[in-house]
């Protein structure tokens, strides 16, 4: 039987150009503004198309999709009010510089602002988080329109992939929305396509590079995030880690015997000139650590080397003089075959320093009562082999800093923007493409905040969820500022008494609990076990909301009085 889809050229053109171009995932929200979009992508064959009601949660979805598969998702909803709760996942995914396709279908222009229902103001909605918007023409049974839409959409999809970021295509209808017509009798879309180059470095600018590296005695690579691990990457900064102090965050994915990760262990004490780098090079974006933040602000390199293809380099230490276009892999693929002098004065600075505090922490953890702290030291142990760990926001993806990367773990964590919304979402998109276990660490706040993530049919066995339920924000009992306000429990940590139980039994989620060491023992191996009916599960684990904060500090009261 030959498929029907939409009798909206525009429409047909747009989903034919996607499907030649190679996108697969397209995630739709309910509704009938977006119907010729919805028959479309669904009866077309080449897509798969997933429900997801809750537009706020679709965008943290296709998130999670796209950064796992690392090619534009697409994500369409039904005109007005729906187009702007796709926006923390869209400003996420512009930060954190992940590929998608924004698709809201629209009003026609002539009655946006004049009352009709549903109807807002779409153009250029998300203009500052968006590497470009396009608005398709109406009319596409005039051969100059549909030429112009086809275009559009060619160049937006191409953008969205060499930019890695997302794209908006506003597409306005009119009624009648649901008319079909014979697939086989439409003709094919033109296909334009966007050519990328690779950038380099000609040999005059290396070799000038190169005698201001060599001549460099104390130099430091420091990796922010990195969506996607990249074996080639870590490997060279392996090489390198041998001649030069190599720091790496979590969401790097940069991890190696000789290259140091807790970074906020590491420099507890703010004095620390004489760790100072007299070159910093810097890849990846969006640091988590305060501390080195702070501490790089203090004592500035001399020298500061960004190295990305991206067009803006942010300055996040006050110190950058060299912006180098190219990617990390380029680069470091020409500085490897060259012979380094080992600094090993300065290397063994980080190394020596390290080495005590991993004597500490293991002290610590021994002595110190059931706390938060103690929680992450026990479920890092037990993660799955080989697994895709998402972090949420505040406290645990701070937590996580502190002790030791597994090589076999990816590590991903919405730190694009950092907000507490969507990170469940993006856990479920990420375990919808990937056969190997995803595990999602968060917080109570963010769990709650976050918990239509489990409105639709899509939940993968595959799946798993730890929530540290320590009654409230508690993070903002971990930083100076909330706890001398007088206001702490109820604006700062909004204290409760609410346990995520009623929730996992609504969505028929199977629910663990643990409140201390042995009960969380005795769960673990069934929790991680394969569920009834394929489904996800979810572990709550509850810690003394007063005592945390307590544990916390006393470890860096330890670190900065060691001898």
């Amino acid at each position: 039987m030959n498929k029907k889809l939409s009798d909206k050229k525009g429409v047909r053109n747009l989903v034919e150009i996607c499907a030649a171009k190679g996108i697969r995932y397209v995630i739709i929200s309910p509704g009938s503004r977006n119907a010729p979009l919805n028959i479309s992508f669904n009866e077309h064959g080449a897509f798969e198309c997933l429900s997801i009601p809750d537009e706020r949660s679709a965008a943290f979805v296709a998130l999670g999709i796209a950064q796992q598969t690392g090619t534009p998702a697409i994500i369409t909803c039904t005109s007005g009010s729906a187009s702007l709760n796709y926006a923390p996942g869209i400003c996420e995914a512009f930060y954190q510089r992940i590929p998608l396709i924004v698709v809201t279908a629209d009003r026609p222009d002539e009655w946006i602002n004049q009352g009709e229902g549903q109807s807002i103001d779409q153009k250029n909605v998300y203009h500052n988080y968006i590497e470009k918007s396009y608005h398709l023409h109406l009319d596409t049974n005039d051969d100059d329109n549909l030429w112009s839409n086809d275009r559009m959409i060619c160049e937006a999809i191409d953008l969205s992939i060499i930019k890695k970021g997302p794209v908006h295509i506003n597409v306005p209808f009119r009624e009648p929305l649901y008319n079909l017509e014979d697939y086989s009798k439409i003709p094919l879309a033109k296909i334009s396509s966007i050519i990328p180059t690779e950038k380099t470095l000609s040999e005059n600018i290396f070799n000038n590079l190169l005698s201001q590296f060599s001549a460099t005695k104390k130099i430091m690579i420091l990796c922010g995030l990195i969506p996607q691990k990249n074996i080639r990457l870590n490997n060279l900064l392996n090489q390198l880690s041998n001649s030069i102090v190599i720091l790496s965050e979590s969401t790097s994915n940069i991890i190696g015997k000789n290259i140091f990760n807790s970074i906020d262990a590491l420099l507890n004490d703010y004095d620390q000139k004489e760790f100072k780098p007299e070159l910093l090079i810097t890849i990846g974006h969006s640091f988590i650590s305060k501390k080195i933040k702070l501490w790089l602000r203090k004592f500035r390199p001399d020298e500061h080397w960004h190295i990305s293809e991206n067009e803006n380099a942010h300055d996040v230490f006050q110190s950058l003089t060299k912006h180098i276009q190219v990617e990390p892999v380029y680069f470091f693929e020409k500085l490897i075959h060259i012979k380094l002098k080992e600094n090993n004065f300065y290397k063994n600075l980080w190394f020596e320093k390290q080495q005590k505090n991993k004597i500490i922490l293991n002290d610590f953890i021994n002595k110190s009562p059931w706390s938060d702290f103690i929680v992450f030291s026990k479920i890092l142990k037990t993660l799955p082999l080989n697994c895709n760990l998402q972090m949420g926001n505040s406290s645990p993806v701070r937590y996580i800093q502190l002790f030791p990367l597994r090589e076999d773990i990816s590590y991903n964590g919405n730190r694009g923007v950092s907000g507490i919304d969507g990170s469940t979402s993006t856990s479920v998109g990420a375990s919808l493409v990937k056969e190997r276990p995803t595990v999602l660490i968060t917080g109570d706040i963010a769990f709650f905040y976050d918990s239509n993530a489990f409105w639709n049919h899509h939940l993968q066995g595959n799946l798993r969820i730890i929530i540290i339920n320590n009654e409230g924000g508690g993070i903002f009992r971990l930083i100076p500022g909330p706890p001398s306000t007088g206001q702490l429990e109820d604006f700062f940590e909004t204290t409760h008494q609410f346990n995520a139980k009623g929730i996992c039994d609504t969505f028929n989620v199977p629910y663990y609990f643990a409140e201390n060491a042995r009960m969380l023992e005795e769960v673990l191996n069934s929790f991680y076990a394969p569920q009834k009916n394929n489904r996800p599960a979810v572990l709550e684990i509850k810690t003394p909301r007063e005592i945390n904060d307590t544990v916390f500090k006393s470890y860096f009261n330890l670190l900065q009085n060691q001898k």
